[in-house]
């Protein structure tokens, strides 16, 4: 049973587009409301964004980033929150995580996607000798 688990954790992990999609369509029907079915499903796959882009890159580069990442994501939500300090006359804490939360899912999905693209072309470039 614990393997299935650990089996399913990994293929959501390397796949986080499939577990969007899934989600996706779960809250969009359980909300009837595409856009709420769509924010949800982001939340949920940041989760899985999370880890998956140090395990894309590692994967095809054999360099670990994850440290590096949880950095980044530290000094990006600190320069959200001096923004947003300097622009709004009052900080309120959960509208502000919101838009961290929901821009690092942007963020992380173009990384992801680009680690990707970037390693399969890598790996046909080897294999192909060229």
């Amino acid at each position: 049973m614990a393997n299935f688990f650990f089996g399913t954790a990994g293929f959501l992990i390397a796949f986080p587009a499939v577990a969007f999609m899934v989600l996706f369509t779960v809250f969009t029907r359980l909300y009837k409301d595409p856009a709420k079915g769509f924010n949800r499903a982001a939340d949920f796959t940041t989760f899985l964004l999370l880890p998956a882009v140090p395990a894309v890159v590692a994967a095809f580069t054999g360099y670990r980033i994850g440290f590096y990442l949880g950095i980044a994501v530290i000094v990006f939500a600190l320069y959200m929150t001096y923004r947003e300090r300097r622009t709004e006359r009052e900080l309120e804490i959960g509208p502000l995580l919101r838009k961290i939360w929901r821009l690092l899912f942007l963020i992380l999905s173009a990384a992801y996607m680009a680690a990707f693209v970037i390693g399969i072309g890598v790996m046909i470039a080897d294999y192909t000798g060229g």
